[in-house]
């Protein structure tokens, strides 16, 4: 046993004697590694797996000529190239030397050290470049801090580069000759940078040259807030249209001519500027775009020439000069550094003093840029000069502000009308403060149609302003354009004004007078007196209105608005609400209102008294209108000769939600009551998916047609009277393109019943009538229906294509639409005189007449009367004429008389084409003699007709059906006017008979 645990001693002791070796193998091992590592990495196999990752990476084609690295010499790469898989990207290199700190390695980063790029150069053809592909959704590009990124980076020399790029319309710039060297150092320390480089080509090119250090702070990092500096930039005549490739390549919707020169040094200290010199020279300078939104900037000339300098709490602006063609800018002086708005240059307690002036030509101003200055569509301006000064100053420890203005010879033209000023508009401002309080001490601002002055402090500015609305409206009146209607009066206000930190409030009273609006027709309306109170509060904040209190009193009654709030925009947090109340409202005074604006008929009388409160709540554009209390009391509508339609209370409930933006409403109850029309349950919704709109609505109630038609009257054709009481029930919807404007009836399905007891027209007396109509896609049909007229029968059914241009209400098929009915004289001067002249300006009428329709197109749009077609066979009866003019004057010819007679009109077929209504022969019968017509007769009542006489050439009387056994009867033409027609029967029957005598013997 003790022999056995000496074996295990000797053997442990061998084991302990060999670790050392091993490691010191390891070591030397390791140490190998690391000393023949360049070798690898300068090895052919190491190059091109480098370049078979950059290009598998990058999808291009990557090549290196020669990869040499040295633990002393560092790493150096020769005849680099790459090129972009499309082509439109290349880039080569002749060498790159980088010398890393290797100390920075053993301590787990990556340092640089000194890098020399030599001789790069770049080539971009965005001819070929493909179309970026769409980010997915939701992606977002992330990446490292800034600082992160630049603690790999040391000092960076470029040798010798050039860029060359060409863009998408082959205009191509080449930057050479550029020689750059960075100093880039992590934040605390200062980083140095020196380029230059020459834009153009090479007769032409410019140069520029740029140098500077920035220092940002540790715990700031690469930000400009406590940046302290100084940077150096100078720009030799360079062309700039040259650099359009430059901004296609960045993306920049910008092009630009011209040539510009520019030597620029600024210096920071802490983020803040400490000093400024700049000296920019441009010729021919053209810059437009869609960076520019529209805008063009032009001038032949440009001059800048800026010294600023900081010293303490003030900016020193020992120069400042600006000149173009259409501007002159100079300004001298010095103001506080801590100003950021009027009120706090107003109240800054360092003393200060700034003098400068503007000399501006509106026309080139405003032509080249009306976005920027929000020139409305169709606004030029072709004349006017701006020219001002301002003067800053302090006296007896107030800050001074005076500043004036005038604009002379403002003219120009707004969708083709003219505008001008007859006097300069000037205005003349004082403001003044302290440390304590900002004050207003004078502002003036008058012109040919207005003056305003005020003063106060901010907190309390009184104004009073005047306006002459005939002048306003003579020489401005584009910008407040109200049509055709002209208007004179006085307008005049006072009040005072709360100028705040985002807030502007104001209250006060303005007073019209002597309004007069006058049409193009000459109709007119006037106003005496009217007097509006207000108080209103403006949050700049919250973008919001808020309506203490609004009053408006004239002749027409009262309306106000009480603790109402109004967003002012989308943005806007604050829901809309306001309340709306009408008082003693007379509807005499405002008929003239509705007279010119809404073209009411000028005979039309309104009478009553209204009272009303109306809500309107709301938010993000959605809003609801409400009324529980709309009344007129003693309501009377009437027109000269017809009875008038009077109520002694008129009640209505409306609430309705609506957002005007996405073109959406919902009448939810809307109810009508009066003793005569009642509007029990209403219903109307409109809502938008897409590129459609979606109406639909229900109305039921309860009228008395006498009512409607005694209220409807300026409107119903002249002699329609109705009676009966009906309910009224109205169901419809349509879903339609939003854009078609005929989409609503187009798409229409709906159902009506209406119905009345009677009704009488120019000599049609309807007996009791219901109809019922259905719309089904936009196909309208009236149910076949019959009814009494005048002791007969009247039938019709019809139909209507909403889907045509110019819908047509139509016979569904052939028909009797009049049986047995009597005629009567009120019937002639509407109907009857259009199917024979023989009708017009008879004293009396009586028979039977029927009338079978084969078709019948009626337009259902006004002016196009002369679309109604009818085709037919009508034919009378027991016809008993009284002093027919036509008649009497041919039976007069032969010593016969009229009276008595009865009258047979033969079956007839007749049409209506193109506004003339057309026949070959309607027989009459006079008794036993035939009378035929046969031609032409127009809507416009002209006449072109041949009126064939019961008589022979041979003398002979035809006599009813024996017509032929008299021989060839005599036709005489017909023409002038249904009122005064043209026959001159006694000399053509004398040269007949003559003819007749002649043909005897």
């Amino acid at each position: 046993m003790a022999t056995q645990g000496g074996k295990q001693e000797v053997a442990r002791r061998k084991r302990s004697r060999r670790w050392p070796w091993v490691l010191l193998g390891i070591l030397l091992i390791l140490v190998l590694l690391v000393a023949l590592a360049p070798v690898y990495l300068s090895s052919d196999g190491f190059r091109r797996m480098i370049q078979a990752k950059i290009s598998e990476s990058t999808g291009g084609t990557a090549d290196i000529g020669d990869l040499s690295v040295g633990w002393r010499k560092g790493v150096r790469i020769s005849d680099f190239s790459f090129r972009e898989q499309n082509g439109w990207a290349a880039v080569s290199i002749d060498g790159i030397d980088v010398q890393p700190h290797l100390a920075s390695l053993l301590g787990g980063t990556v340092s640089l050290g000194k890098t020399v790029i030599d001789r790069p150069a770049v080539e971009i053809d965005l001819r070929k470049r493909p179309a970026p592909a769409p980010a997915p959704a939701g992606s977002s590009e992330t990446s490292a801090p800034p600082t992160a990124g630049l603690a790999m980076l040391g000092d960076i020399t470029i040798n010798d580069a050039s860029i060359h790029v060409t863009d998408t319309a082959g205009k191509a710039v080449r930057i050479a000759q550029l020689n750059s060297t960075l100093n880039l150092r992590l934040p605390g320390q200062p980083s140095r940078f020196e380029a230059k480089m020459a834009v153009g080509e090479a007769e032409d090119a410019a140069t520029v040259r740029a140098e500077g250090t920035v220092t940002p702070t540790k715990a700031g990092g690469w930000t400009f807030k406590g940046t302290t500096g100084d940077v150096v930039i100078e720009v030799n005549d360079l062309d700039l249209e040259s650099l359009a490739p430059i901004f296609e390549l960045a993306g920049v919707e910008l092009q630009a001519q011209g040539r510009l020169s520019a030597d620029i040094t600024t210096a920071v200290q802490d983020g803040e500027l400490e000093t400024l010199r700049a000296a920019v020279a441009g010729q021919n300078v053209d810059i437009t775009g869609a960076l520019l939104k529209g805008d063009r900037v032009q001038t032949s000339k440009l001059a800048v020439d800026a010294r600023l300098m900081r010293d303490g709490q003030t900016v020193k602006v020992e120069q400042l000069d600006a000149h173009t063609d259409w501007a002159n800018v100079t300004a001298a002086g010095a103001v506080p550094l801590t100003a950021k708005s009027l009120t706090d240059l107003l109240k800054s307690d360092a003393s200060y003093n700034l003098k400068g002036n503007f000399d501006c030509n509106l026309p080139a101003l405003l032509s080249q840029m009306p976005a920027t200055f929000g020139l409305k569509e169709g606004m030029q301006i072709t004349g006017g000069q701006a020219r001002g000064d301002i003067k800053t100053t302090t006296e007896g420890g107030r800050a001074i502000v005076l500043a004036q203005t005038k604009i002379t010879g403002l003219a120009g033209t707004v969708d083709g009308k003219p505008l001008a000023l007859s006097e300069p508009v000037a205005a003349n401002l004082r403001l003044s403060a302290d440390d304590k309080t900002a004050r207003l001490d004078a502002m003036d601002l008058s012109a040919a149609f207005a003056q305003v002055t005020a003063k106060g402090d901010f907190n309390d500015i009184t104004y009073d302003g005047r306006v002459d609305l005939a002048k306003f409206q003579s020489e401005l009146g584009q910008f407040a354009d109200l049509g055709p209607y002209r208007m004179t009066g006085q307008v005049t206000s006072k009040g005072q004004v709360a100028i705040q930190e985002e807030r502007i409030g104001a209250t006060g009273t303005a007073s019209l007078r002597q309004l007069v609006l006058t049409g193009a027709d000459g109709n007119s309306v006037s106003e005496p007196a009217a007097d509006v109170a207000f108080a209103f509060d403006l949050d700049q904040a919250k973008q919001a209105l808020a309506v203490t209190r609004l009053d408006a009193q004239g002749s027409f009654g009262a309306i106000a608005v009480k603790e109402a709030s109004i967003p002012l925009d989308k943005t806007s947090s604050v829901p809309m609400n306001a309340s709306v109340s009408a008082r003693n409202v007379d509807l005499q005074k405002i008929t003239p209102y509705a007279v010119l604006f809404a073209s009411l008929p000028q005979n039309l009388s309104l009478q009553g008294l209204a009272e009303s409160t109306l809500t309107v709540t709301g938010q993000e554009g959605a809003y609801r209108i409400r009324t529980e209390n709309t009344r007129i009391q003693n309501f009377v509508l009437s027109t000269p000769g017809k009875k008038p339609f009077a109520e002694k209370q008129v009640t209505a409930v409306f609430d309705a939600l609506m957002n005007p933006e996405a073109k959406t409403f919902d009448v939810e109850t809307f109810t009508l009551n009066s003793g005569q029309i009642k509007i029990d349950f209403g219903q109307i919704k409109q809502a938008r998916q897409g590129d459609r709109i979606q109406v639909q609505g229900t109305v039921q109630g309860e009228c008395d047609w006498a009512a409607v038609g005694q209220l409807a009257s300026p409107f119903l054709p002249e002699g329609l009277e109705m009676s009966g009481r009906r309910q009224v029930a109205l169901n419809f919807a349509s879903n339609y393109p939003a854009n078609d404007p005929n989409g609503l009836l187009a798409n229409l399905d709906g159902s009506a019943k209406v119905g009345f007891d009677s009704a009488s027209y120019k000599g049609l007396n309807i007996g009791a009538t219901d109809v019922q109509v259905n719309v089904e896609k936009g196909l309208m049909k009236i149910e076949p229906f019959s009814t009494t007229v005048n002791n007969g029968q009247l039938n019709f059914a019809g139909q209507a294509d909403f889907k045509e241009k110019d819908p047509m209400l139509r016979t569904a098929a052939p028909l009797v639409l009049a049986k047995g009915i009597e005629l009567n004289r009120e019937m002639t001067g509407t109907l009857l005189q259009y199917v024979n002249p023989l009708f017009a300006n008879v004293t009396g009428l009586s028979g039977i007449a029927n009338f079978e329709c084969q078709s019948l197109v009626i337009p259902l749009a006004a002016g196009l009367e002369r679309k109604a077609e009818v085709a037919g066979t009508i034919s009378a009866d027991n016809v008993l004429v009284e002093a027919s003019g036509l008649l009497d004057e041919i039976f007069k010819a032969t010593g016969q008389s009229l009276r008595g007679q009865r009258l047979t009109i033969r079956p007839t077929n007749l049409s209506l084409q193109n506004g003339i209504v057309r026949y070959d022969n309607m027989q009459i019968d006079v008794g036993d003699n035939p009378l035929s017509f046969g031609g032409a007769i127009g809507l416009d009542q002209s006449l072109d007709m041949t009126v064939t006489l019961p008589w022979t050439f041979k003398g002979r009387t035809a006599r009813v059906d024996k017509e032929g056994q008299a021989g060839q009867r005599i036709g005489v033409p017909l023409t002038g006017t249904i009122g005064s027609p043209k026959l001159d029967l006694k000399k053509f029957l004398q040269e007949q008979l003559f003819r007749g005598l002649g043909d005897l013997f």
